[in-house]
């Protein structure tokens, strides 16, 4: 396999969501110039091409790796690289054969197929009878990768396999594939490529198949310490959920990661803390405690995109404890977190360019937009004549992570794959598809008899599982 198409996989496998530039922060214009066939999922309506609108502080820009909106902007997605959709289901079963072939290049391409049909179509009830099959082949070809391309492409495939099975995965199928994501994240002798690939699909994976919040609060727990606050005083006092011991020495992991493995751990931890703190803000609150200081150091970090994850995390417990409580909550260092936010939005472009300099400046604006008057940002994805406004913190960093896996089959998967549905509590109305309308069609409430049937549904699935972890470890009556 050539070099100049290993190294395409590799950028089109670990930035289906986000391509970066040069400097650091991914934009439209640069990721389609650079990887002109890889999976492209959303351009932003309004580009900051002019040099006059960056000193417009009432701008609106789609900063494509923080997913905050200032106003009402717009997002439209791309349609899919597919080029065919037909036969999908042969095409995709013999990509799966060749991942057991002994040339790497074979596997690569069969991994960059699995994972184009997968992101790009929800092949989750036709492909149902294979899907233990996928998902120990994906595992296989993670564990001994003879190539970073080969590894990351994998590891993406799980993240997909999560999205398409996951709902109905077993307690053992989610609890193997995590121990095993987490002993990749965590393994310091491995690439950032792959550290990066095997935290987000270990966020993906707990998001979608953990039985409650307690999973994601234990996997939360690993993420923090080992990656946002390693050094942090042991807390033995959480008795809402309980952490499996690991057997490795934490003593020599404490040197700081990598940073885009930094800022991948930060994003997994806010997707995880949507759930933790939606279900018990009090285990949240004790949660992001031990954070907050980590989190306060991330804000001056040289890489604007730790900078952001860190912000929007901290928009997205403080939105979340004011809503719960009630009333407008204040983290104990209030002060010092506005200010240091307020000096970051300020911030001059010589460091870091003009351009990221400004994305920076109206992504931190719609965090501090929201610790000073409790309003969040709202951004609005629209494709194929319908559109889908988010305008809550826990659905925004749900949305990015989603979309950071799915590349440009988001716009499929939000109309076919009924988890999208759950997650977000909307649904497409497809009676009447007219896809060369200009007028956006509206999801149906999340009040509606479907979207709360589909609700349902999770649940029991969800305590069925739980059910079946239970009497597997011996706690049945």
């Amino acid at each position: 396999m050539s070099g100049s198409n290993t190294n395409e996989l590799l950028r089109a496998a670990l930035n289906a969501g986000r391509v970066p530039s040069s400097s650091g922060r991914s934009t439209t214009r640069n990721s389609r110039k650079a990887t002109p066939k890889s999976p492209r999922s959303v351009s932003a309506s309004r580009d900051v091409s002019d040099a006059e609108d960056y000193d417009d502080d009432d701008a609106s820009v789609a900063s494509d790796d923080t997913w905050v909106i200032n106003g009402a902007a717009e997002e439209t997605t791309e349609e899919p690289i597919m080029e065919s959709t037909e036969n999908w289901q042969d095409a995709l079963q013999t990509a799966l054969d060749t991942l057991s072939e002994k040339r790497v290049g074979t596997r690569e391409r069969g991994l960059a197929t699995v994972a184009q049909i997968m992101a790009h179509i929800y092949v989750g009830e036709a492909m149902e009878g294979r899907k233990l099959a996928s998902l120990e082949s994906l595992k296989r070809c993670a564990k001994s990768a003879k190539s970073d391309v080969e590894g990351v492409l994998a590891l993406r495939g799980i993240a997909l396999w999560f999205i398409n099975f996951g709902v109905d995965a077993s307690a053992n199928e989610y609890t193997e594939t995590k121990v095993f994501l987490k002993a990749l994240a965590r393994d310091r002798h491995l690439s950032s490529h792959l550290r990066v690939m095997a935290l987000a699909a270990l966020g993906v994976a707990s998001f979608v198949s953990g039985a409650d919040y307690n999973d994601s609060a234990e996997v939360l727990k690993f993420v923090g310490d080992w990656f946002i606050h390693p050094d942090a005083p042991p807390d033995d006092d959480d008795e809402n959920f309980e952490e499996e011991e690991d057997e490795d020495d934490h003593d020599d992991e404490l040197e700081p990661a990598p940073a885009s493995v930094m800022r991948q751990a930060l994003e997994t931890y806010g997707l995880l803390m949507t759930v933790v703190v939606d279900a018990n803000a009090r285990v949240a609150e004790k949660m992001f405690d031990r954070a907050f200081d980590s989190h306060l150091e991330a804000l001056a970090a040289d890489s604007i995109e730790i900078r952001l994850a860190a912000a929007q995390n901290f928009a997205l417990m403080h939105s979340e404890l004011s809503r719960q409580d009630n009333s407008r909550f204040e983290f104990d260092r209030q002060e010092e977190l506005v200010a240091t936010l307020s000096a970051i939005k300020h911030q001059s472009s010589k460091r870091h360019g003009r351009r990221d300099t400004h994305a920076q400046r109206l992504a931190v604006r719609g965090v501090l937009q929201t610790i000073e008057s409790g309003v969040p940002p709202e951004l609005k994805l629209a494709f194929q004549g319908r559109s889908v406004r988010f305008a809550e913190w826990p659905r925004i960093l749900r949305l990015h992570a989603f979309r950071a896996v799915l590349g440009g089959g988001i716009n499929r998967h939000f109309v076919d794959n009924p988890l999208l549905g759950q997650v977000f509590e909307v649904v497409f109305d497809t009676s009447a598809d007219d896809r060369g309308s200009s007028e956006a069609r509206m999801v149906v409430s999340p009040n509606s008899s479907l979207a709360k049937a589909r609700a349902v549904n999770m649940r029991k699935k969800r305590e069925a599982r739980n059910s079946t972890r239970r009497f597997e470890n011996g706690d049945s009556d």
